[in-house]
């Protein structure tokens, strides 16, 4: 069987367990036929850590991946995350864009981990408005100051802060701040805070 008819035939979303089943090979010829095609850049990856690895294999050579929000976030985070969906970016993406998309998620864990951008936000215009867009300033106002009482972190320009919100907007949908700490935050940035200080200290050393 040459390589067209193989790819042909294990096209898709696949595992090392799926590969082998279907070409009627050992798991470890699985595992180098994999290398060889992502190093021909026919493969894909994604998950990994805690879950299962899959491999998304095509017929045409894939576009070289950029790096995402788990990427970045995962370069300047204590707290690593495992991606559990193949986050592909193309042209440039930073730690603004994170930043924005790891908020979007409503992810607990993903937003807690994504505090460390703050220290690696070089384009405040940019990331203002890219939080416009998505409506969501007032959520990265209130976890930048929640950020700074842990970790020395980049300063936002006065003039994206001094400002009156009167929605009031949540972190994660519907979870109240219980933090007495994070009072002057939420009243500040009219923002919900659900984060607790345990959690933070997970991702405020390094």
């Amino acid at each position: 069987m040459d390589q067209e008819e193989v790819l042909r035939k294990i096209e898709g979303l696949q595992t090392i367990e799926t590969v082998a089943e279907s070409l009627n090979i050992k798991k470890q010829s699985a595992l180098n036929l994999i290398s060889k095609l992502k190093k021909q850049g026919y493969v894909a990856t994604s998950g990994g850590r805690q879950q299962k690895r899959l491999y998304k294999i095509t017929a045409r050579k894939q576009r070289k991946r950029d790096l995402g929000m788990f990427d970045i976030i995962n370069r300047y985070s204590p707290m690593k995350l495992a991606p559990w969906y193949d986050h592909q970016v193309h042209g440039h993406y930073g730690p603004e864009e994170a930043l924005i998309d790891a908020i979007q998620t409503q992810s607990f864990r993903v937003i807690l981990a994504s505090l460390r951008l703050f220290n690696h936000i070089t384009d405040w215009p940019k990331l203002y408005k890219l939080a416009k867009e998505k409506e969501c300033w007032q959520k990265v106002g209130a976890l930048y100051d929640v950020a700074r009482l842990y970790f020395r972190i980049n300063t936002m320009p006065l003039r994206y802060q001094n400002q009156k919100f009167i929605k009031k907007q949540y972190i994660i949908k519907r979870y109240n701040t219980t933090e007495k700490m994070y009072n002057s935050i939420k009243n500040k940035w009219n923002v919900e805070i659900p984060l607790q200080a345990g959690d933070i200290r997970k991702v405020s050393t390094s």
